[in-house]
């Protein structure tokens, strides 16, 4: 057998651009766990028109996030990730910006 060399290469986390309207708006919540606020996940805005990742973002110390400089016109789906593994993902649906 020949030995084989496999080089990893670095990628960077390519995000979809999106064309912004005249008007422009904001999408905004919070992350929960158990009731409490929580800021160890990442928070992932989707297209839902093509299911391209739009930006994504920690939430801060409160567990409050942000995705601002949207259209109203674009249709998303948000889905949460826990850092630390302790829970399931959490998506939320069908969310317009405002």
């Amino acid at each position: 057998m020949k030995p084989c060399t496999r080089k990893a290469t670095q990628t960077t986390l390519l995000l979809q651009s999106i064309s912004i309207g005249p008007v422009v708006a904001k999408i905004s919540g919070s992350t929960k766990k158990l009731g409490n606020s929580y800021d160890s996940a990442t928070v992932v805005l989707y297209s839902k028109t093509n299911l391209k990742p739009i930006a994504a973002q920690k939430p801060d110390a409160n567990g409050n996030y942000q995705f601002l400089g949207l259209n109203t016109d674009l249709i998303t789906f948000i889905v949460a990730f826990d850092l630390k593994k302790q829970f399931n993902a959490v998506i939320q649906d069908n969310v317009v910006p405002k």
